[in-house]
């Protein structure tokens, strides 16, 4: 029975008058003008799906020049050229296809037939812990065929490393094991994602021009299938065989009125060292241990950090200039931030702001376990993408970092507190909770004032009012944690640091403040007037 992903309602999308609909393939596209955005099941199986489309406009129009995505951006996405493409390849799309299944291998199986189950390939199931989700019972025996086929293409993209199951004809495997070869593609990069005010603006401020290369296409454009045998040498292609990496050798266990389980098999590896050149959604930072490792100057995707906001990394991503290690640029911005600087002046008049989205997985030991899902997002005024923005970058860097260095001065004044107390045992909890704190305020205010900054703004007002809110921000958190003190801390004790005092605590962060914020404090000029 036929499931074509060409016209069955699989993909969740957000309706920009506020609803939610299922669409497939091409109405995503005939209807790319209406569309919000993609809703996945998780921030990261919409990511995932967003690049299958991005891989379907780049193989059905190909952009190889500036003058090519300049051209996309006044006119918009030739959506004629992409649904003729669709067309043309429309048994490739079919889910179950006897012979050609869509991202999957027709007759993939284990020598003793062994099938897994949906845990394998849902990733909100953690793997050994059901406990840790509502999805038990029914809901891991069969789930829809939209639903398996949202799951098969965020599989390829993000599952985790580990040991899978030995296809019969992989010459690779070992005592009936298919040993750990990393994980998906898109689970090694700190994702990032521009978004417009629909899908068809998204779809246009992502593409990036790419060589021409004939043999750089999507999988399902292939002449042959794909069959177990797999690359052990990661040798892409180009960037849009990518977008669609096929990290994993799939098969559905199922038809269109459900799949039960599925079998997974390891399948073309990945490497991250210098792949800046191919992979245009992630910024990128230069290891030193790799590149003495390997004798050369190597660049490795930026993945997010899970216990930081992504405001905090946003200079990364802005026309500022970073810092040197070893003569080399110390982080390099994605490649769709830097084409979107050099054609800034083509994006819609009416669009104020753009979202830029940071998606990732922050796996476990080994990278075999999913330990967190990181998804943020930061508005941006559009002119901050262009070239013109680089004072006000610059400004946004010099921000974070001030607040960085109050933070931890908030969080050394907690500990002080603490000792003062006689709390030797608590001290670094006593800092942690502080500084837990004072990130959760900023994080709230930080992204609102970055979202009113454009690149004329005057660095020198917009510098003040940051200092300012820092101060207000933290203060409050300070004085909270010198009224939360017991009697005995006021008079004082001696710690490694010293004599130390309630007072004493607060004098050196209040110091740090003054230091670190001088804007958010009147000059004695201003005090006197």
């Amino acid at each position: 029975m036929s499931y074509n992903l060409l016209d069955e309602p699989w993909i969740p999308v957000l309706v920009r008058d506020g609803t939610a609909a299922d669409l497939s393939l091409r109405d995503c596209f005939t209807r790319a003008d209406d569309v919000r955005r993609i809703n996945g099941d998780l921030p990261t199986q919409g990511f995932a799906i967003l690049r299958v489309l991005l891989a379907i406009c780049h193989d059905a129009i190909g952009f190889h020049s500036l003058a090519d995505t300049k051209q996309l951006l006044r006119t918009g996405l030739d959506t004629a050229r992409v649904l003729a493409y669709l067309d043309d390849y429309a048994d490739r799309f079919e889910l179950f296809h006897p012979q050609r299944p869509f991202m999957q291998v027709a007759d993939l199986r284990t020598a003793k037939g062994e099938v897994a189950g949906l845990e394998k390939l849902i990733s909100d199931v953690p793997n050994g812990t059901p406990f840790l989700t509502v999805r038990t019972g029914r809901g891991l025996e069969r789930i829809s065929a939209a639903e398996a086929a949202r799951w098969l293409i965020h599989v390829h993209a993000f599952d985790p490393s580990g040991i899978r199951s030995a296809a019969v004809g992989d010459p690779e495997t070992k005592g009936g094991k298919g040993y750990p070869i990393g994980p998906g593609w898109a689970g090694q990069i700190g994702g990032l994602l521009y978004h417009g005010d629909s899908l068809a603006q998204t779809l246009a401020f992502n593409i990036v021009p790419t060589e021409r290369n004939d043999a750089d296409r999507p999988v399902w454009a292939h002449e042959k299938p794909q069959t177990e045998q797999r690359q052990l040498e990661p040798r892409p292609n180009g960037p849009v065989e990518l977008l669609v990496w096929q990290t994993r050798r799939v098969r559905l266990v199922g038809d269109r009125d459900g799949v039960t389980g599925v079998v997974l098999a390891q399948g073309d590896r990945m490497t991250p060292q210098n792949r800046h050149d191919l992979e245009p959604m992630t910024g990128w930072r230069y290891s030193k241990p790799q590149s003495a490792k390997l004798k050369m100057a190597v660049y490795m995707p930026q993945k997010h950090d899970p216990t930081r906001a992504f405001w905090r990394g946003l200079p990364a991503q802005l026309p500022s200039h970073p810092t040197d290690i070893d003569g080399n640029e110390a982080t390099m911005r994605s490649r769709v931030a830097e084409h979107l600087s050099q054609v800034e002046d083509l994006l819609p008049a009416a669009l104020e702001q753009v979202r830029l989205e940071a998606v990732g997985i922050d796996y476990g030991p080994q990278e075999a376990t999913v330990a967190e899902l990181v998804s943020d997002a930061v508005d941006l005024r559009v002119s901050m993408l262009g070239p013109d923005a680089g004072a006000v970058a610059v400004m946004i860097q010099d921000s974070v970092r001030t607040a960085d260095t109050c933070v931890w001065a908030l969080g050394r004044m907690a500990s002080n507190v603490a000792a003062s107390a006689g709390d030797f045992d608590g001290l670094e909890g006593a800092a942690e909770r502080a500084r837990l704190q004072a990130w959760a305020a900023l994080d709230e205010v930080a992204p609102r004032w970055i979202a009113q900054l454009t690149s004329s703004s005057d660095t020198i007002a917009e510098n003040r009012a940051w200092q300012e809110l820092v101060r207000s921000t933290l203060e409050p958190i300070a004085d909270a944690v010198a009224d939360a003190a017991p009697p005995a801390a006021y008079a004082g004790r001696n710690t490694r640091n010293g004599f130390m005092t309630v007072g004493k605590a607060e004098g050196f962060f209040r110091h740090t403040l003054r230091k670190e914020l001088p804007l958010a404090y009147p000059t004695k000029k201003e005090e006197s007037a």
